[in-house]
């Protein structure tokens, strides 16, 4: 198999692991703990993806000081047990394998804090098929989504047009753009129908194991 770019950088929730039990299980706990009004299935839903900050302020309504507590919360519930409420797609870790094994240089690019996505990438087997990760600060302030690819192309010496990032949502659509890398969609993820289509987009795939038809000459 040859492969059509020299780097490969994935997205976490929603590409590499099947997430939202977790994820929204904590967010529910940390409103819960406050006091606060929890969401419908469909809000929690849209967690996936963003940082932590953006979407209790944009979906739920918080306050700037009540999202700090919220995010405390939410992690603590998450460090102790939530991320293991997840699970890996399948074909995801023989693709990796695959892509390594013909030279491929691989890294995860996540909003999510670098230290959670370590912990969920070693507990899920993907930590050790990749090269580089990706990750933000703790607060999840810190760099957006073409920061973090930006960031992942560096770490593995590739330039962003000999790269291309998958994602399942137009964060990571519009960071692949910004940044010049290509992009290619995971409708199996958690992204709204029609967000995975636009300029750079090379298509969407239904499966990982979709992705190779993309990925390998």
């Amino acid at each position: 198999m040859t492969p059509r770019f020299d780097a490969v950088l994935f997205d976490l929730d929603g590409t590499l692991t099947e997430s939202h039990p977790g994820i929204m299980h904590c967010a529910c706990l940390a409103l819960g703990e406050m006091g606060l009004p929890i969401p419908d299935e469909a809000t929690l839903r849209r967690f996936i993806g963003p940082p932590l900050w953006y979407s209790y302020t944009e979906f739920c309504g918080l306050t700037p000081e009540q999202a700090e507590e919220a995010i405390v919360r939410y992690r603590k519930h998450y460090r102790d047990g939530g991320f293991l409420e997840c699970s890996v797609y399948p074909g995801i870790l023989p693709l990796l394998d695959d892509l390594r094994a013909a030279g491929v240089k691989l890294a995860v690019a996540t909003a999510k804090s670098a230290g959670m996505a370590h912990a969920v990438c070693e507990s899920f087997g993907i930590l050790e098929r990749v090269d580089f990760l990706s990750g933000n600060r703790e607060d999840e302030k810190g760099m957006g989504k073409r920061g973090l690819i930006e960031s992942a192309c560096a770490g593995l010496g590739v330039p962003p047009g000999r790269a291309v990032m998958i994602g399942d949502t137009k964060y990571d659509r519009e960071g692949a753009r910004e940044a010049g890398t290509a992009f290619l969609g995971a409708a199996y993820g958690y992204g709204a129908p029609g967000e995975l289509a636009g300029e750079g987009s090379l298509g969407e795939a239904a499966s990982p194991d979709g992705l190779r038809s993309y990925l390998f000459l």
